[in-house]
């Protein structure tokens, strides 16, 4: 994930928001409300990351299709990526997704459709992809019923910017943990005169 990724990820977020923005006040709604109880929220959005990154891990450990999709798309996101480039894309992504799926979408179309067309974002170029699309559409369906039940974004946010994160960091390091062990031992180096 190089800097012109990032750039264009963030761009791509913020332009999100500001069509959240602007479907909110043509439809006269708050598409950034927080919700009620803070700190309520902040620990039930940090539970379900808790919740989504295991089973996340879980599923990758028992899918092998996950782990040939994983080895093909980690030199393009993970392979060489600063931590901050994907803590940054996970901020962007988790508030821009959230404010406009949640906060804008499903208070007008309903949890089902806003949950689908967030699937819809997730599709992959061909069929092996699907995994991650199904994933999507019931991260979608999480999220949504997290919005409903506190009231506000600041539980689904959470949960989706820190499974984001713990997921790409993760991801990066069982990368280098593998090429490291991969990695062939340097060769012992013979000083002149030694035998």
């Amino acid at each position: 994930m190089g800097p012109r990724f990032v750039r264009l990820a963030v761009v791509f977020y913020s332009a999100l928001l500001l069509v959240a923005a602007l479907l909110g006040s043509l439809w006269g709604r708050n598409v950034f409300m927080l919700g009620d109880g803070v700190l309520l929220s902040l620990s039930i959005g940090v539970a379900t990351a808790c919740g989504t990154v295991a089973s996340g891990i879980l599923l990758f450990r028992l899918v092998p299709a996950l782990r040939k999709l994983s080895d093909e798309l980690a030199p393009l996101l993970v392979d060489g990526a600063r931590g901050r480039d994907l803590v940054l894309v996970s901020v962007a992504s988790g508030v821009g997704e959230e404010v406009f799926f949640r906060g804008a979408l499903q208070p007008v179309l309903g949890i089902v459709v806003a949950s689908l067309l967030f699937g819809v974002l997730h599709l992959g170029p061909d069929r092996r992809y699907l995994i991650w699309t199904l994933w999507a559409i019931g991260a979608g369906f999480l999220f949504g019923f997290l919005y409903l039940w506190t009231g506000g974004l600041l539980a689904p946010i959470t949960a989706h910017v820190l499974h984001n994160a713990a997921t790409l960091l993760l991801w990066r390091r069982s990368r280098r943990s593998v090429a490291a062990v991969n990695e062939p031992p340097a060769e012992s180096v013979t000083v002149r005169g030694e035998r």
